[in-house]
């Protein structure tokens, strides 16, 4: 009886694993839904096929795996993402998405918050994060964390040098979601693909 309330505890999706509708594990449908568009893991950018397959694992995972993959592993990555999507919707009028899904499934949600090509001040993210998903397992200013044994989400403020100007999309606070197990999975299909090193739990 233990073991099954431990398991089902372990399974039961926290608060922090979903915003608006959006709920790692669900379907890519829930994107579409919203006006979405998605495309294969390997079509993510124009920066060529190389580059898009590096942003895809890069974008999805970057601050959960244990090690970063390099733009000279995008041949591996290409072979670990074959079941690979990237999705982008508009999630209301001031906040965007991207999504990684693997098997159709959604793994990784990105939320980017801006209005009027000017970003949301972090304050104001941050008490939309608090209202959706509670105070955080561990608070620091430019990142806070809500964590479980297979969930993780964050709440970031990206660092911006003032030497180099970057697009909105990139000064924006975010509000970051992840599937741990398949974050995990995806470094080891990555290693078995060709990356160098050893794979490790995210």
């Amino acid at each position: 009886m233990i073991a099954a309330l431990a398991l089902l505890l372990q399974l039961s999706q926290p608060r922090w694993a979903a915003l608006q509708g959006i709920k790692l594990g669900g379907q890519i449908d829930d994107v579409l839904a919203k006006g979405g568009e998605c495309r294969p893991g390997d079509a993510v950018s124009p920066l060529g096929a190389g580059t898009s397959v590096y942003s895809f694992a890069h974008m999805s995972f970057g601050y959960a795996l244990p090690h970063s993959h390099q733009p000279s592993d995008s041949v591996a990555i290409r072979r670990a993402l074959t079941d690979g999507t990237m999705c982008a919707a508009p999630l209301d009028s001031s906040a965007h998405i991207m999504a990684a899904a693997v098997d159709r499934k959604l793994v990784a949600v990105i939320v980017v918050f801006i209005r009027d090509s000017a970003p949301l001040p972090a304050d104001s993210v941050r008490r939309l994060a608090y209202a959706a998903w509670g105070r955080p397992s561990h608070h620091s200013p430019t990142l806070d964390t809500w964590s479980s044994p297979r969930f993780r989400s964050y709440f970031l403020i990206p660092y911006v040098s003032p030497s180099r100007p970057r697009p909105p999309w990139e000064r924006a606070p975010q509000l970051i979601m992840l599937d741990i197990s398949a974050c995990t999975a995806f470094d080891r299909r990555a290693h078995r693909a060709g990356v160098s090193g050893a794979a490790g739990e995210c």
